[in-house]
């Protein structure tokens, strides 16, 4: 076994900093990069490639640090590093103050500035501290400390003194929890899981420049997962002991449940019969989404028979949509995950041995799900002991002293706590009207070896194990349902090729069936864990009668109707304000001052003091003070002070500046014509 060491690295910022989101917003060009909470984070992806470099950088003179650089960070077309790093977030003691910086291109030869090259960059200010956790081999640890300190600077415009850092790396042994032996009662292991970085679940087998991702973890990820990890051990015991799992989907967990009993909780994908009714009686110049404040008390589920069908066709639930509730008495709450975009640059690395050449940077984009989401796994083993023998293997993992690898690039993801379950098949006894809800994806072929995309009574006969003349009268059974398809991908990161793709009947897809006898057939199915194929992976996972066809309840804190976008309010204001004929009357340099002394103000009383300032120059007689003469002072004023906050004026400022600026260029162009 390879014994593991993390650290603290912890950044203070000497120069202003910009790590960039590839996007803008508002009258900023560069947004700085952030995290969940809004406060400025240095991604993961970022610091590792600085590492590499500084790699590469030293392979140059020392052939010899080639093989552990690789092993340590890994190479294309190889199996990934061992070091496992979290992003750089901001320390609690650290306000994460951001600055605005302006800047443009100079015309060759000369200091005067390049036409429409000017950019407006948001930077956080000098003295802000980060700190990130890497886990990293013993043995390799002599080489990431000597990486470490060669990385003097951060983010973007490094050759032109941006990012200048100081660093401190720490070890952090005493803070790494120390693994409790806990009392196994049952044959699951039920585990909260936690990502400490944004994860990206590739949802097809050929990404495109958008890579999505899935909104939860397969279990043939997280299975994938634990295999890495006792392979990268050498440790035969705990191979063995996860051969025995049916590993499940880590599904998502909603805020307000982050912290509520792991037994009670039950968590599964939103069944495809759960059907919402559009909201009426809106405005009729707006969408029918604009006002959803009905929309999922509402709900209803189309597989009960005294359901009231409206009128209007019903909205259908998203594919990334999940119902989760604690206890059997509570309400189902309706929710999906958090999940962005994140633009990179694919660079050249010294060490790819794909084959792949990459002379500049490929601009592609990322869908994550948001960092420091729950998830709730479901491990099944055949007995309680064989329970017992895994979690005594994979103790690292279940107390959270190591770091699971998913997903692509290996994001590392913790066990934030575990507790054991029973699960016991044929505990329930239905009746002869009885609903079944896949709760994973389902893999069956039917009698000449091909994918089903839905079941049907002769279908369920053979999942059971059973003969059509174990069910008198089944051929009359009615059955209605809704079933989708969906193509499960996946990589064998062994051999590094992809999985041939299997078609399943996808999670949510649900049905009721009815008639004298059927409740047999129901009792048959609930003696088995799951169905079909590849139930190792989680696959073929099912509940019957667990439809929730009572209503939904909406999580704490989701909007019950559309907010208005101040962004449109600031358009319409700056388009009522440059009406004034004599709004262009400052120069474009004057209105440019207008703008960078508006976006420099830091509090109401500076931007206050700064129009009070334009309307007094517009008193004297000088040739400046003669174009603010005529500028439209109380109108600005009247439609800076309906605003509520600081950013938003600054806002309102900065997009009038922009707007004249275009009304002066198109004048120009009129009078030349």
């Amino acid at each position: 076994m390879t014994a593991l060491k993390r650290y603290r690295l912890t950044v203070r910022l000497l120069e202003d900093l910009h790590t960039g989101t590839g996007t803008g917003g508002g009258d900023i060009d560069a947004l700085q990069m952030r995290d969940r909470r809004g406060r400025p984070v240095i991604r993961a992806n970022h610091l590792k490639g600085l590492l590499l470099a500084a790699g590469e950088e030293l392979a140059r003179f020392d052939e010899r640090i080639k093989a552990p650089l690789q092993d340590l960070l890994g190479t294309g077309g190889k199996p990934r590093g061992r070091l496992r790093l979290t992003a750089l977030r901001l320390s609690e003691d650290s306000p994460g103050r951001t600055l605005i910086w302006i800047s443009s291109a100079r015309e060759e030869g000369s200091r005067r500035p390049q036409e429409d090259t000017l950019r407006v960059v948001e930077h956080v200010a000098a003295g802000s501290s980060f700190v990130a956790q890497l886990c990293v081999p013993e043995a390799l640890e002599s080489l990431l400390k000597r990486l470490v300190e060669r990385i003097d600077r951060l983010g973007s415009d490094r050759n032109r003194g941006g990012g200048l850092i100081s660093t401190r790396l720490d070890e952090i042994a005493d803070e790494i929890p120390a693994y409790r032996q806990q009392p196994i009662v049952g044959n699951c292991l039920r585990l909260r899981l936690r990502n400490l970085e944004p994860l990206c679940l590739p949802a097809t087998g050929h990404p495109g420049n958008l890579i999505q991702s899935l909104p939860f973890v397969r279990g043939q990820v997280l299975r994938g997962a634990l295999m890495a990890w006792a392979l990268a051990r050498g440790d035969r015991e705990a191979l063995a002991s996860l051969a025995l799992a049916s590993v499940g989907d880590a599904l998502p967990v909603p805020a307000s449940l982050n912290e509520s009993d792991l037994e009670s909780l039950c968590v599964l994908p939103i069944p495809l019969s759960i059907l919402t009714p559009k909201p009426g009686g809106g405005d009729a110049d707006l969408p029918w989404w604009v006002d959803a404040s009905k929309q999922t008390e509402n709900a209803y589920d189309d597989l009960d028979p005294e359901r009231i069908i409206p009128e209007e066709k019903s909205k259908r639930p998203g594919a990334r949509e999940f119902l989760a509730r604690e206890g059997k008495q509570v309400a189902w709450l309706r929710y999906s995950p958090r999940m962005s975009v994140h633009m990179r640059n694919q660079t050249a690395d010294l060490f790819d041995l794909s084959g792949r050449p990459v002379d500049e940077p490929q601009l592609f984009s990322m869908e994550e799900i948001a960092e420091d989401t729950r998830f709730v796994a479901d491990l099944v083993f055949p007995d309680e002991s064989t329970a017992q023998g895994f979690a005594e293997c994979f103790a690292p993992l279940l107390s959270a002293a190591e770091w699971l690898a998913v997903g692509r690039e290996g994001r590392p993801v913790e066990v934030a706590n575990m507790a054991s379950v029973v699960v016991s098949p044929g505990a329930s006894t239905p009746g002869d009207t009885w609903t079944l809800t896949l709760v994973s994806d389902l893999v069956i072929r039917g009698e000449h070896l091909g994918f089903l995309t839905d079941l049907d009574v002769p279908a369920l006969i053979r999942l059971a194990g059973k003969k059509a003349t174990d069910f008198p009268g089944s051929d009359q059974w009615p059955m209605r349902g809704f079933a989708e398809s969906e193509r499960l991908h996946g990589f064998n990161a062994a051999s590094g090729l992809r999985r041939a793709p299997a078609l399943a009947i996808r999670r949510g897809s649900c049905w009721r069936i009815t008639g004298t006898g059927s409740g047999a057939l129901a009792l048959a199915l609930s003696t088995m864990n799951e169905l079909g194929e590849r139930t190792q992976e989680g696959c073929g996972r099912f509940a019957i009668d667990l439809q929730p066809i009572n209503h939904l309840a909406r999580p704490d804190g989701q909007k019950s109707k559309a907010q208005p976008n101040p962004g449109e309010e600031i358009l319409l204001a700056v388009e009522r304000i440059a009406e004034d004929k004599h709004a262009t009357d400052p120069s474009p340099s004057q209105l440019q001052w207008l703008r960078s002394s508006t976006l420099a103000a830091t509090s109401e009383a500076q931007l206050h003091e700064l129009l009070e300032k334009i309307k007094a120059i517009a008193g004297r007689r000088p040739k400046g003070g003669g174009a603010w003469k005529n500028f439209p002072h109380d109108a600005l004023r009247r439609e800076v002070n309906r605003l509520s906050n600081l950013d938003e004026k600054r806002h309102l400022i900065s997009q009038f500046v922009q707007r004249l600026a275009l009304q002066a260029l198109k004048k120009a162009e009129e009078q030349r014509t």
